[in-house]
């Protein structure tokens, strides 16, 4: 069904609250009003100079070191939760996303089990969040929806959210939501800081798939090598005590198991292989082209 997400005005936030109703649950919610940043300095021309490390581009972003400074800082509450030590932070656990007025993103959810803090500082989007427990199908091993350009959310179906976030907004995406974005203003920015839980939640049927996956990368590098393009040594910024944890309790059985289902769904990623690779071709043009 349609779901209507829940919005905290940040002049009455509780941390405590936002923590144990939203965060602990893996809940998504916006937190309106927050201007952490100064509104006339960070600039598409200021984001391009002070983001663009060439050594930290991925796909559709820029990653970054943490940023506190008078024209761009970090919000307390999110402080606070990369601090917590039930969590894993990468060295670089900011991403910078700057898109033109009208991209979209595939349909996905973010891999190494993120939870992402993702504040619109320029711009506006639309967001469909839709629940781990109701999932997109996937493409074999990977985290993007194997779905076209017409995809409908069908509410008998799948239980989504479907919002616009403006400037001042944080919007908390937990592990496993798939998130289609749309770029709506002639220049959209987004800061997202990311964490990893540092024990696996396998409470919805995502959860389990990636414990699988993550033994499968561990056990066949090959899969590793073929599917994946980040540095699984590093898993979740913590590397293989992560990797670790995450995978004990997975016996050959349920991997194998896994492996088979992946592969299951070849067939359709390759009658839907040109579409697909358009739109990942659209996700890396579109990174800081404004």
């Amino acid at each position: 069904m349609k779901l209507e997400i829940d919005r905290i005005a940040y002049s009455e936030f509780d941390f405590d609250t936002y923590f144990n109703e939203y965060i602990v649950p893996k809940k998504p919610v916006i937190v309106e009003g927050v201007f952490t940043f100064d509104s006339d300095k960070v600039t598409p021309e200021y984001v391009k100079e002070n983001f663009s490390n060439e050594s930290k581009k991925e796909l559709g972003w820029f990653d970054s070191d943490l940023v506190d400074n008078e024209i761009i800082a970090i919000p307390d509450f999110v402080k606070k939760i990369l601090a917590r030590e039930e969590y894993a932070v990468r060295k670089s656990p900011m991403r910078v996303f700057m898109q033109p007025q009208g991209h979209i993103t595939l349909p996905h959810y973010d891999g190494n089990s993120l939870h992402g803090l993702n504040q619109q500082v320029i711009g506006e989007k639309r967001w469909i969040l839709t629940s781990p427990k109701t999932p997109l199908p996937c493409m074999p091993f990977m985290y993007a929806g194997l779905v076209g350009r017409d995809f409908v959310y069908a509410p008998e179906k799948y239980d989504f959210y479907d919002f616009i976030s403006k400037p001042g907004d944080v919007v908390s995406i937990p592990p496993y939501w798939f998130h289609e974005v749309h770029s709506l203003g002639k220049v959209n920015c987004n800061a997202n800081w990311v964490f990893t839980p540092k024990k696996p939640d396998e409470s919805t049927g995502l959860g389990k798939r990636e414990v699988e996956i993550v033994k499968l990368r561990k056990t066949w590098p090959f899969v590793n090598k073929a599917f994946f393009p980040d540095e699984f040594s590093n898993y979740g910024g913590q590397g293989e005590e992560l990797i670790k944890t995450y995978s004990e309790n997975v016996g050959m059985t349920r991997m194998v198991g896994r492996f088979v289902k992946e592969l299951a769904a070849f067939p359709k990623t390759i009658l839907m292989a040109k579409q697909l690779r358009s739109r990942a071709d659209e996700f890396k043009k579109n990174n800081f082209n404004v």
